[in-house]
């Protein structure tokens, strides 16, 4: 896919489709209005065609991966009867009554 192809779906399918024309202020269309499989559409085919777009949503995707395992860790332990727990990440949390 090129981004002419891109253009083209965005054209094709998305604004032909959903864009709103007034008199005054032309075209407008907001993604929140959007249908979800039509957003998932979109980003499938952007995530394929735009790897610096891909590369952006991946490191986000990491961190909120990194940002739970703490907290998941931590459950893990508990739910295996340990109390004081040292976290992979080296903080160190207490779970259960004492």
């Amino acid at each position: 896919m090129t981004i002419k192809s891109l253009n083209t779906y965005i054209d094709a399918c998305i604004l032909d489709e959903y864009a709103a024309k007034s008199f005054n202020e032309g075209y407008s269309l907001d993604v929140d209005s959007l249908p979800e499989h039509e957003v998932t559409n979109f980003l499938d085919r952007l995530m394929q065609e735009d790897t610096g777009i891909r590369e952006l949503v991946m490191l986000k995707m990491q961190e909120m991966i990194d940002a739970r395992l703490p907290e998941y860790e931590s459950q893990d332990r508990f739910d295996r009867g340990q109390r004081m727990m040292r976290l992979s990440n080296g903080d160190q949390t207490v779970r259960g009554a004492l």
